[in-house]
């Protein structure tokens, strides 16, 4: 078993039997340190443990469950969220330096098997659609597609990994009856959860178009929101006349807000004189939620 493989990756099989043969419990210590897993990612830190001592490595495995057991009991969607995009940052990282056999047991642990097709790199269909972001860049139409696989390069399998692990570190069921220690460093998680943000713009209820009252909501809720959908919603809210630093404010509330990327891109879209996109593109984005018949969602009008 190799430990160092099992605390990059925590999420996989590697890991349980780690848990399962060294018999690690939640200890306070343990506890402790998946409180700073969490924090970190509320944070948007970008941690890369390499412990070298087993007892440390083991630690920092088991940190990894309890702070699951953590998020399981309180079941908050905020914390999820962030939890499982630092969680996935944070492995992706690791696979840009992995060698080529670690590189095939996370693709066959992760369910992404990349192939070659007519001499090009290439992964399933299925297995693109379920792992491709929701970007531009991956949408099929933008794509080399044939014979049931879609090309890609080494950058992007490692992106499709990426999704999977986030997709992994997400799936946290409820539970109701953990330890007594998970109860008490679960309850100095719960002080970190922001309240629901107001959304900083003079709209009243029924201003908007429903599909813009959803991503709005999303937003307020601290969830993730796809490429287009943030696109959207950055050209719509241009369009009503709002200002980028009002608009950073509503992005600030995602999960994996980047100051940074998030003003450039509000700049980006406000510059470039990008108009709203119709009804029928929002539905092929999968962002239209109801049958309004208005042609555009600025058109809407309030009923």
């Amino acid at each position: 078993m190799d430990l160092l493989f099992a605390c990059k990756y925590p999420f996989t099989s590697e890991a349980r039997q780690a848990i399962e043969e060294n018999n690690i419990e939640i200890s306070d210590f343990i506890a402790e340190k998946a409180v700073t897993r969490v924090v970190s990612a509320l944070r948007g830190e970008s941690v890369h443990a390499n412990p070298m001592h087993i007892s440390d490595q083991l630690a920092e495995i088991g940190s990894y469950g309890a702070a699951r057991m953590m998020l399981a009991f309180l079941h908050n969607k905020y914390l999820i969220n962030k939890f499982a995009v630092a969680e996935a940052k944070r492995a992706s990282s690791a696979m840009g330096r992995e060698n080529a056999e670690n590189l095939r047991k996370l693709q066959k642990e992760l369910g992404i098997f990349p192939s070659s097709f007519e001499g090009k790199t290439v992964v399933p269909l299925p297995t693109f659609l379920t792992f491709s972001p929701r970007a531009i860049d991956y949408r099929l139409i933008n794509r080399n597609v044939k014979g049931g696989f879609v090309e890609v390069n080494s950058r992007e399998i490692i992106r499709l990994m990426e999704e999977a692990v986030k997709t992994k570190a997400e799936k946290i069921s409820p539970l109701k009856d953990p330890p007594e220690s998970v109860r008490k460093y679960a309850a100095e998680l719960m002080k970190l959860v922001p309240k629901q943000v107001p959304i900083p713009m003079s709209f009243r209820e029924g201003d908007n178009p429903p599909c813009i009252e959803k991503l709005l909501e999303v937003a307020k809720s601290h969830q993730n929101l796809g490429h287009q959908g943030r696109w959207a919603l950055a050209v719509y809210l241009i369009n009503k006349g709002m200002a980028d630093e009002k608009i950073n404010q509503v992005y600030s509330n995602f999960p994996d807000y980047d100051e940074r990327i998030s003003k450039y891109q509000i700049k980006h879209a406000r510059d470039r004189g990008y108009k709203m996109p119709a009804c029928t593109m929002m539905m092929s984005y999968g962002l239209c939620v109801a049958d309004c018949r208005v042609g555009n969602p600025l058109r809407w009008k309030k009923r």
